[in-house]
């Protein structure tokens, strides 16, 4: 049981939030199939209207601001750690990559997008994040985000000595101690 200023939280099963879906276990994975879902409707809407475009910067300025946003909207909160729901997000970009590719007759090998997205100048989504969350980060220490109890959590080494470890931050390490019948 939870407790806000004395009052008992009810559980409840998932919360949508900003356009972010809860779990209670922050698990998620219910977000990023909504917003997979949400992202090939309107992915499928973009290629219908742009069949006739030939310039790769109109097709990729429209898949960035009506696509790619949905798929990066508040993700250094809710980016995830699991495999499946990070190919799951790939896999919308891989659709577009496929539809770019025929549109604007760009030869490549079988499955293999690598040369499409050059053309494009696109980077994977996963890769997007991670500077999403570095930019989150510098922004952080910056001062250029006010949050001080974020900040607070964040714990910086300062080694009293030189050393050749270079970990410029602190995992902290915690134990679950579990004791088991004999």
């Amino acid at each position: 049981t939870y407790f806000i200023n004395g009052s008992s939280v009810t559980s409840v099963c998932s919360k949508k939030d900003l356009g972010i879906i809860f779990n209670s276990d922050f698990n998620f994975h219910s977000h990023t199939e909504m917003i997979c879902c949400k992202a090939l409707k309107t992915l499928g809407f973009v290629m219908r209207i742009s069949k006739e475009f030939n310039l790769s910067s109109s097709l990729k300025t429209i898949y960035c601001s009506l696509v790619r946003s949905l798929l990066e909207y508040a993700s250094v909160l809710w980016d995830p750690y699991t495999i499946s729901d990070s190919c799951q997000l790939e896999r919308v970009q891989r659709r577009f990559l496929s539809c770019a590719a025929f549109v604007l007759k760009i030869n490549h090998p079988p499955h293999d997008y690598f040369l499409v997205m050059q053309e494009l100048s696109l980077i994977s989504l996963a890769d997007r994040r991670v500077n999403a969350k570095i930019e989150f980060l510098n922004k952080l220490v910056d001062g250029r985000i006010d949050a001080p109890s974020l900040l607070s959590i964040v714990n910086f080494k300062v080694p009293s000595r030189t050393t050749r470890y270079h970990a410029p931050l602190v995992v902290p390490v915690h134990t679950n101690h579990q004791t088991h019948p004999t």
